[in-house]
């Protein structure tokens, strides 16, 4: 690590120094260490502001654009407003032929591509082509028809719904009722048709734009045939046994890839430090991801380089704007994508030096022995300037952090947020796609009993904001993650299973008890009473359990009719929030013809109107933000899962920044609530109390307003999973 000698002036007119808490990683392996001045840093939020950015700091590049990236689109337009401005690929198609060194490195796995399609119009081998295949001529926009074979069949089912609800007696509230949900699965039929990238034999674009697909799969063909000097694309993925692979200061050095993964967290998990169940450890180990963010321009130019650490990736349904409107075409989002919330950051100064240290690291790891032989590794290249090459003056303290499990391995990441998370006094604020590591939480409840133990006078408060989960692959480390904080009711299927589960147990042990005693009873009989321990199954709990009847709560939870219950632990207050875009002009789906305008006329003079006609759409979270007591965040990569934190590539900058955090919070709570902070009181603690309770209001008027279709109050809705089973997930 190459550390950073500086000078700090002390001011003789104020004779003091505010001293801080600890806020870096040491122990973890870091490939950098804190920058202790000289960076300033500007918020990116939402697709907008971030993606434009990209363009302005690519466009401006003179000598170098290195890009890094989980996912890549060369047909992506960052900007919107401008007519003229280039798709992603040709824009650096352009700057290549302006004699800018272009480097583009994007993670690729042919087996995950099948889930989720990361570089769009690459081809199997690279040279433009759809997903199932790669084309050697021209790409052409290919016959739809398979896709117009559904749709059709959908809108006759969906015509021949509408007709049986046309028959239906006005009286008939629960068939009519049904028949609308079945219109309603029917719709969200149709709009999968036209949301997203498409897969298979068209893939290399949208279904709404063909000539994307034309222009992704010639713009590999063009990059590939080598016929500019100047730019390189790449894939890269983790070796499965490893390989040689270059490191700036260790020389050649061999990576166990996967498999260093899968020992790492075996060692870890028969130590007792973390908790990981067999199909997470193949998960984790089998399918990491490198998930780093981030782009740098002019490097070698400390004079003009900048870059950015990234929440976005390069894919077109990443850009939204931060009204989030329900109407794609009013918020000029591309067709077929929805409300998208990220966050990214512009940055210059000294940890500029450490992006470029990992873009090295993980562009050399790529290159063939005999070209670096020839030519040199781009790392060595690079060693004519130092962290100091690029300081500013002013600016702020930063580090950039890491998960890398080829290097070192590196989890300063998660060093990272245990530390914040032990440091924090007031409250923590955490913006993230996934919310399900539990030894998180458990941090922050040691943190709040402590402080509590020692006579602090208030609680600390946990703002979180994330998506329901919505998928049995992520389910019992969302739930117990919600459980530790006295929140599972919050998915009340999941929580149903888990009753019914416990009950199971419970049964058992009774049952087992009552045996004669054996070697096998009594062993079995242990373990029952050893997972009734660890789930704090006592006597009085398993009495409560058996006479508990979990699906008639689930009913009466999924129908709104009661509170979930949550019981936050001792010296915590706990909001779990998701977002929602609402359109308040639309009309009822049913109501789309004459005859059936009639029908819902005839329900209204018997049984009253319908009580709103209000349709929600989910902002999808995709920030990944830390943010504690208005002192310091974190940003980048990241998520708050096991992958994230052990066994994928992850990229975050952190900062004892107490302007910038105060204006990641002014920006985005004034967002989400429609409110600005509170600031009316004299101590902090006393606004941070303010706008909890403004918070809880929020969610309960709009918990409120959902269960009878009216327009919501900000976007700030009640974390409710009502699909989600209890079962194992994968991370």
């Amino acid at each position: 690590m190459t550390y950073l000698d500086q000078n700090l002036s002390l001011s003789l007119e104020h004779r003091s120094v505010t001293v801080t808490l600890d806020w870096f990683a040491h122990n973890n392996n870091p490939l950098s260490p804190p920058r202790p001045a000289g960076n300033f840093v500007t918020p990116l939020v939402c697709g907008e502001e971030a993606f434009a950015k990209v363009y302005e700091c690519i466009e401006k590049a003179r000598h170098s654009v290195d890009l890094l990236s989980w996912g890549f689109d060369p047909s992506m337009r960052l900007k919107r407003d401008d007519q003229k401005a280039l798709p992603l690929g040709d824009l650096l198609k352009h700057k290549a032929e302006q004699g800018v060194e272009v480097r583009v490195l994007i993670w690729n796995n042919k087996l995950a591509q099948w889930a989720e399609n990361s570089v769009i119009g690459e081809g199997i081998s690279g040279s433009g082509g759809t997903w199932l295949g790669s084309g050697q001529s021209e790409g052409r926009p290919v016959d739809t028809a398979e896709r117009e074979r559904i749709r059709r069949a959908l809108l006759s089912d969906q015509t021949q719904e509408l007709q049986t609800l046309d028959r239906l007696e006005p009286y008939d509230e629960s068939k009519r009722r049904a028949s609308r949900d079945r219109l309603i699965a029917i719709q969200h039929k149709l709009d999968a048709l036209d949301s997203g990238y498409s897969k298979g034999r068209d893939s290399g674009g949208t279904a709404h734009d063909p000539d994307a697909q034309i222009d992704t799969r010639n713009w590999f063909r063009w990059v590939r045939r080598g016929q500019v000097r100047n730019i390189e694309f790449r894939t890269r993925d983790f070796d499965f046994l490893g390989g040689l692979t270059y490191h700036d200061e260790t020389g050649l050095n061999i990576h166990r890839g996967r498999m260093m993964i899968l020992g790492r967290l075996l060692r870890a998990e028969l130590l007792g430090e973390i908790s990981v169940t067999g199909v997470q450890m193949i998960s984790l180990s089998l399918f990491p991801s490198h998930h780093q963010k981030m782009l740098l321009t002019d490097y070698q130019h400390p004079e003009l380089a900048e870059g950015l650490v990234m929440g976005h990736n390069m894919h077109r349904n990443y850009w939204d704007t931060t009204a989030h409107l329900y109407d794609d075409k009013a918020a000029n989002r591309d067709i077929g994508f929805g409300p998208w919330q990220d966050l990214s950051l512009h940055v210059k100064g000294p940890v500029l030096f450490d992006l470029n240290h990992n873009f090295c690291n993980a562009w050399d790891s790529g290159t063939s022995w005999i070209r670096r032989l020839f030519h040199g590794s781009l790392g060595s290249q690079r060693r004519t300037t130092t962290p100091l090459s690029y300081i500013r003056n002013g600016g702020e303290a930063a580090q950039i952090c890491r998960t890398q499990p080829q290097e070192g391995p590196e989890t300063t990441i998660l060093e990272i947020y245990e530390k914040a998370l032990g440091n924090v006094h007031q409250y923590a604020y955490m913006e993230n796609q996934y919310f399900r590591y539990k030894p998180l939480v458990e941090r922050l409840k040691e943190t709040a009993a402590s402080r509590k133990a020692a006579g602090a006078l208030h609680d600390l408060y946990l703002f979180v904001v994330t998506n329901n989960p919505e998928s049995k692959l992520f389910s019992s480390s969302t739930y117990e993650t919600l459980e530790s904080l006295g929140q599972s009711e919050l998915m009340p299927l999941a929580h149903r299973d888990h009753l019914y589960d416990q009950r199971q147990l419970v049964y058992r042990e009774r049952e087992l008890s009552a045996r004669p005693p054996s070697p096998a009873r009594d062993r079995e009989l242990e373990q029952v009473q050893q997972q009734m321990q660890q789930q704090n199954i006592d006597k009085e709990r398993a009495d409560e359990l058996l006479k508990l009847d979990p699906n008639a709560h689930y009913n009466k939870a999924t129908a709104r009719e009661l509170e979930p219950a949550m019981l936050p632990p001792k010296g915590m207050k706990v909001i779990i929030a998701t977002l929602a875009s609402c359109d308040t002009d639309s009309a009822s789906p049913a109501a789309n013809n004459q005859g059936q305008r009639q029908t819902e006329q005839r329900i209204a003079e018997a049984l009253g109107p319908e009580q709103g006609t209000a349709k929600y759409k989910p902002i999808y979270v995709h920030s990944k933000l830390l943010l504690v007591d208005d002192l310091f965040f974190t940003l980048g990569s990241a998520n708050i899962n096991a992958r994230s934190l052990l066994s994928d590539s992850e990229l975050n900058i952190a900062m004892p920044s107490p302007k910038t955090t105060r204006l990641w919070r002014e920006r985005l709570w004034e967002m989400h609530s429609a409110m600005g902070i509170s600031t009316q009181k004299k101590k902090p603690i006393e606004n941070i109390n303010a706008d909890f309770l403004a918070w809880e209001n929020i969610v309960n008027d709009n918990w409120k307003l959902q269960k009878s279709n009216l327009p919501l109050k900000g976007s700030l809705v009640r974390f409710w999973d009502l699909v989600t089973p209890y079962a194992t997930a994968l991370d």
